[in-house]
């Protein structure tokens, strides 16, 4: 059932993210949202994941993980079918903030949660959740169009509900569980199971550790990154004489990309325990691929746009992210510090990233060219290669001293 949980869960947690992009123009439409309003929507994700990944670092102490995922997935999947049906602009953008809570709380969750129920297996369910990441944000816009076209666009956003929906069985089964294993205690001999172990306070604070601000900056970065490419690679694309066609073909490869790079960084990670290499090796891509999109974006050799290859670079730079991810489990050597660090590093990291969208776009519009957006992205590179320094050294955050 855990294993369920996980799946479904990790499946839904960017479908309700990427799937808004690519009928933002039908929406823009129907409920007039300004350039300001559809920079602020743009925030909602990265500033949801930050809300949440700090203040359920404090909820985690008193309440069960089941019970946060279970109630996660109701928050998300009630935000979901609300802003599906809202017709005003300002509700539409509350109720994603309220969608993106719920998401941001399986963020922060997951990552305990597999510690505790598949202690021998992190490394292969850390692959599972990263890979079923890039998955779901490859999926909702493959089919956000077609499903807008059948239905219009208030049942291609709101559909992803389903699976917030269908996450909540198993997490309302193991919370139930948890809760009659808590009652009265059973006469000895009766073969009742042990009390599953709850979690407990981190004996080190991730802010008193290297590692602890290593994975905020490196969700800082990757996260400004992530983001921004996910929102403005297709303006950027059709600006420079591309179809809406064809810039949407181009963002669902770099998605789909990330799929396979999401399902190795987990494996590559417990196989060298550094991950100093692998990490910046995604800064080298992510800055190449920039430079090369801007420079020659209708290169070609022969008859094969080079433009394609520029995007298969960034979209493996990609693996930023689940490097990120893993990092939590790998550096903690319990739930409850795997907790503590996620908490923190995802509270903090999308807390600073979830300006990126925004700070791209305002500089587009202040400069008129790609350039500097382009170049504040380099900047958050910078920004996620002092975290990846300071996390790259096989070590766990519990033993080291505090600073």
């Amino acid at each position: 059932m855990a294993l369920a949980g996980v799946v479904v869960t990790a499946f839904s947690l960017r479908l309700g993210v990427s799937g808004v992009s690519p009928v933002l123009g039908r929406i823009t439409q129907e409920l007039h949202l300004s350039s300001a309003t559809a920079g602020v929507l743009a925030m909602m994700p990265s500033l949801g994941f930050a809300l949440m990944g700090l203040l359920t670092t404090l909820v985690m102490r008193r309440v069960s993980l089941e019970a946060l995922l279970a109630s996660s997935c109701a928050v998300t999947a009630l935000g979901s079918l609300a802003r599906a049906l809202t017709g005003g602009t300002t509700s539409f953008v509350v109720l994603t903030f309220v969608a993106m809570c719920g998401l941001g709380v399986g963020n922060v969750v997951l990552p305990p949660v597999i510690k505790k129920y598949f202690p021998d297996r992190i490394a292969a369910l850390s692959a599972v959740y990263s890979m079923l990441l890039g998955l779901s944000t490859a999926t909702a816009p493959f089919f956000a169009v077609l499903l807008a076209d059948l239905g219009g666009w208030r049942v291609s956003v709101g559909s992803w509900a389903v699976f917030s929906v269908l996450a909540l069985v198993p997490w309302l089964g193991l919370w139930a569980g948890a809760r009659r294993r808590r009652g009265p205690a059973a006469p000895h001999g009766t073969g009742q199971p042990p009390p599953v172990p709850q979690l407990t306070t981190s004996p080190v604070p991730p802010w008193r550790t290297r590692i602890g601000w290593g994975v905020v900056l490196m969700f800082t970065g990757t996260s400004a990154n992530t983001f921004s490419m996910f929102l403005w690679l297709p303006r950027y694309l059709t600006d420079t004489g591309f179809s809406e066609h064809t810039a949407g073909l181009m963002l669902s490869y770099y998605a789909i990309l990330g799929v396979p790079v999401s399902f190795a960084v987990p494996f590559l990670v417990r196989r060298f325990g550094s991950s100093l290499v692998l990490g910046l090796s995604t800064v080298v891509l992510y800055a190449v691929g920039y430079f090369a999109l801007l420079s020659w974006p209708h290169a070609q050799w022969g008859q094969l746009p080079l433009v394609w290859a520029w995007i298969t670079v960034c979209a493996l730079a990609q693996a930023s992210f689940p490097l990120s991810i893993t990092l939590i489990n790998a550096r903690t050597r319990t739930t409850a510090g795997a907790g503590a660090l996620s908490g923190f590093g995802q509270g903090l990291g999308y807390l600073a990233g979830c300006v990126g969208p925004l700070a791209f776009g305002l500089l587009l519009g202040v400069t008129g060219g790609w350039w500097a957006s382009f170049g504040y992205l380099w900047a958050m590179l910078a920004v996620l290669s002092v975290g990846i320094v300071l996390t790259g050294k096989h070590r766990f955050m519990e033993d080291e001293p505090a600073r």
